[in-house]
């Protein structure tokens, strides 16, 4: 009898304990609100998987088409150390002297030089080199802590990406790296034309003359109420940081794969070598190349400071001819006030800092020509080379 009453005593429990369960998982039903919230939740986890996909994929696949294409559009040339470990690519072509350097534009390339290149090397021995981080050249070393205290001293003191800078590298590769034959004819555009100056200044004894192709002048910022100062920080060096971002995700790589990119030549394209206009769209893609051209106009204050400096300490060598070549505009795509800018500041670089110059003017160009009319570049520099090989030869 006490066992089945025991027995009926456990039963009531369990049956007691059971119903507790169902009515503690009747509280714990989630409501009407809280399955939205968790529904909502996981398609947000899900669409964000699918926004980091498309985020991280073209950028890894743009990477790994970098790697293959660096191998295969390598210009003809060769890799120079300059020295700390810092190689400069450069390419060379044709036979005698004196021998032009070709020095691009502000964050382009050498293959901007590719018309004239090919015409000057029919007379005379041409180099044309990728600055410190452009193209295919490595970016700025810093002198290891166990080198010379002197070279330290220098590098430490040489901001990248300034004129100093790159007129150092210039020095070293076409001196100690290369050894080309002097004297040189400096042919530079846009910043280009600044490192010819800067270089003709400091290594007068090399310098046979200097070609300046719509040239940079270092007080361009203080024309018509500093328009330029204000369109160069506040769009040239933004849209470049863009587009670095923008190659950095893949995304500039897909927009040249459905034609709604543009890029450097362009409008040239039917006339340029495969190679090179593949080689365009390659460092369109490339961040590494793209983070230097960023460098190169942020730190262009700092450029027009060290120019100025230098013509304080000394003035230009009389014995190193100048010729400035530009069209009656800068660029058709901006305003008038900074193309009017731009001419104000060309009249008086010539005016102020080169009053013996010979001055050459495209009514019909802007700073394209290089490209676009590129034997109204090349002709002037085969008559310099002409007349210093007329030249009276010393006793």
């Amino acid at each position: 009898m006490r066992k089945r009453m025991k027995k009926d005593d456990n039963k009531d429990e369990k049956d007691l304990s059971n119903e507790d369960n169902r009515a503690v998982l009747q509280d714990v039903e989630p409501s009407p609100k809280s399955s939205n919230l968790i529904g909502c939740l996981k398609k947000s986890v899900s669409g964000l998987k699918y926004v980091l996909l498309i985020l991280i994929v073209p950028g890894l696949l743009n990477y790994a088409a970098l790697l293959r294409e660096s191998a295969a559009l390598l210009p003809q040339g060769a890799f120079y150390d300059v020295g700390f470990g810092q190689k400069i690519f450069m390419m060379c072509n044709g036979t005698g002297s004196p021998t032009v350097i070709l020095d691009a534009p502000t964050g382009m390339s050498s293959d901007v030089w590719t018309f004239i290149y090919q015409d000057i090397s029919k007379v005379t021995k041409v180099c044309m080199y990728d600055r410190a981080g452009l193209g295919f050249s490595d970016r700025p070393k810093e002198a290891p802590t166990d080198s010379p205290e002197d070279d330290q001293q220098k590098r430490s003191r040489w901001q990248p990406y300034t004129v100093e800078r790159m007129v150092d590298d210039l020095h070293r590769l076409v001196t100690y790296s290369s050894q080309q034959p002097r004297p040189l004819i400096l042919v530079g555009a846009e910043i280009g034309a600044l490192v010819a100056r800067f270089y003709a200044q400091v290594y007068e004894g090399d310098v046979a003359a200097v070609v300046l192709v719509e040239p940079l002048p270092e007080d361009l910022f203080t024309y018509e109420k500093g328009s330029w100062q204000q369109f160069w920080s506040g769009h040239l060096v933004t849209r470049y940081q863009a587009l670095q971002l923008s190659a950095a995700v893949g995304l500039t790589r897909l927009a040249l794969m459905i034609g709604s990119a543009e890029y450097p030549m362009i409008d040239v394209a039917d006339k340029l070598p495969t190679e090179v206009v593949n080689r365009q769209k390659h460092l369109l893609c490339n961040p590494r190349h793209l983070s230097s051209v960023v460098d190169e106009h942020f730190f262009i204050n700092e450029t027009f400071s060290q120019m100025q400096t230098v013509f304080r300490i000394k003035g230009f060598p009389q014995n190193v001819s100048v010729t400035i070549i530009h069209g009656n505009r800068h660029d058709d795509l901006l305003s008038a006030e900074l193309n009017n800018a731009w001419l104000k500041a060309q009249q008086n670089l010539v005016s102020m800092s080169h009053p013996n110059s010979k001055r050459i003017t495209h009514s019909s160009a802007d700073r394209k020509i290089l490209y676009q009319y590129p034997h109204f570049i090349s002709e002037p520099v085969k008559q310099l080379i002409q007349q210093w090989r007329r030249r009276p030869q010393s006793s």
